[in-house]
């Protein structure tokens, strides 16, 4: 028996929704993609991915030939010459919950018989740039971005000066010889320690910065004068081949040995698993470690091991049947600054804090977010009115990372340090030399309340039973 069809006001309703979260995915997928400006975070744009994937599996008939849930995503930039890659370069399904892998995993043995053990490679789902790359007779001969998955950018020139990215294979006396023909797939990123430092850079030069460490890889790599792209530290990971007119190893595993035997990068944080549960624990762990790696990731890569069975599983819509992403939970989301306040401490010290616009995030929704003082804000030119990125790593007080300048309307209001005390309107004080503002009035209300509440918290006078709310009432009943 077949579910009854949605009465037809429902069906036009439906039928709206999805041609407004095409326009909108089209749209942010540019922004991401070609202009390496995002205005949302990953998360925002994959629940609306999701919500129109749902909606068009539901009633086939509203799905259009041109629905992002219909190709591969598409980086490709109108400015650079186009490759057609040898093979499509597929992105992956996605996975957000341990039963969704074990779903993925039933999946597969519908299709096959598996009876015989699989195994399971791991890998760090990069936050940055894919490209493909084309050796001949163990030369670098051709760059390209995975573009649309069948026709990418040549960024050749680019590619050249990453110096993770060898010139020629093998690099070093005793590696196995290249074949005639070897395309090899790989992530460009920039390191945390790397992005960092060339903020610093940036930012001492009064140039614009940008708001993490994957548009400026992406930004980079597009570049039309490979001096720019030379400029910045970019690092390449290899973690697939594509083609060779040569045979190749038989399993994930060997093949990441191989690449990492030329002489690629290949990263040391990968993982074989024979048992699927045992494989669930691992991602669970890993999920606490992802900020003590050295580069950004925003989930994991599972892969069947054995690559004739991965291709034998073939492609379903534009994802491979043989691997899934699993995305950790959002920690970066945006949303609206709608108020800079003055918040003062026990010395006096005024610190600027960020009112935002209801949004969840990392199991929590935010209203507040730390600022960490005016100089830093005035540095990362935050705006009143901004559409802003904000980030709640773990169990932290959230922070504002920066703003999406590209959001901007022109109505946006620049924010000042204050003059005076927003509680005792005494002047405030900026010492020559300092980053901090004051407020000068020693006797200063917030200042005495704040005071006694560090004096009588534990690690201090550790006095049982009086905490903020009992120092305040204290206070106001002159006690």
């Amino acid at each position: 028996m077949t579910d009854a069809p949605a009465p037809q006001a429902e069906r036009d309703e439906l039928a709206k929704r999805a041609a407004f979260l095409r326009e909108q995915i089209a749209y942010h997928n540019y922004q991401y993609s070609v202009r390496s400006q995002p205005l949302i975070s990953d998360a925002e744009y994959d629940a609306m991915f999701d919500e129109l994937d749902a909606i068009e599996k539901a009633h086939p008939e509203l799905v259009t030939p041109d629905s992002p849930t219909q190709r591969v995503g598409s980086d490709l930039d109108e400015r650079l010459p186009k490759v057609t890659h040898p093979k499509p370069t597929y992105s992956l399904a996605k996975a957000y919950s341990a039963d969704e892998i074990r779903a993925w995993q039933q999946r597969i043995s519908r299709i096959l018989d598996t009876t015989g053990k699989l195994a399971y490679v791991v890998e760090p789902k990069f936050d940055g740039l894919t490209v493909v790359l084309t050796y001949t007779d163990g030369v670098l001969t051709l760059g390209a971005t995975r573009g649309d998955g069948v026709i990418g950018d040549d960024v050749t020139g680019n590619t050249r000066t990453i110096r993770s990215i060898p010139l020629r294979v093998p690099t070093h006396s005793g590696g196995p010889k290249p074949p005639h023909t070897l395309v090899i797939r790989g992530e460009v990123i920039m390191h945390k320690k790397d992005f960092e430092e060339f903020q610093a850079k940036m930012r001492a030069e009064g140039k614009d910065q940008y708001i993490n460490a994957r548009n400026t890889a992406s930004g980079a790599l597009k570049q039309l004068d490979a001096r720019i792209t030379a400029s910045r530290p970019l690092t390449m990971y290899a973690f697939g081949i594509v083609d060779s007119d040569a045979s190749m190893p038989a399993t994930q595993w060997e093949t990441l040995d191989y690449l990492r035997n030329l002489g690629f990068l290949v990263t040391g944080e990968i993982r074989r698993f024979e048992d699927l549960e045992a494989l669930i624990s691992f991602i669970q762990d890993y999920e606490k470690k992802r900020h003590s790696l050295d580069f950004e990731i925003d989930g994991l890569v599972i892969k069947l091991d054995d690559l004739a069975t991965y291709n034998a599983l073939g492609v379903t819509g534009k994802n491979p049947r043989g691997a899934i992403a699993y995305k950790f939970p959002p920690e970066e989301v945006t949303t609206r600054l709608v108020r800079v306040t003055a918040n003062v401490g026990r010395t006096g010290v005024l610190t600027p804090g960020a009112e935002l616009e209801p949004i969840f995030v990392s199991g929590a929704t935010i209203r507040m977010a730390t600022l960490a003082n005016y100089e830093d804000l005035a540095r990362k030119d935050l705006r009143v009115g901004d559409r802003v990125v904000i980030k709640r790593a773990g169990e932290v007080i959230p922070f504002v990372v920066g703003p999406v300048v590209a959001a901007r309307t022109g109505e946006e209001i620049p924010v000042e340090p204050p003059t005076h005390c927003p509680v005792c309107n005494f002047p405030v004080l900026h010492p020559e030399g300092e980053v901090y503002y004051y407020c000068s009035n020693p006797r200063c209300p917030e200042r005495i309340a704040r005071g006694i509440e560090y004096f009588v918290a534990r690690g201090i006078m550790d006095i049982e039973g009086l905490g903020e709310k009992g120092v305040r009432q204290l206070l106001e009943a002159n006690l």
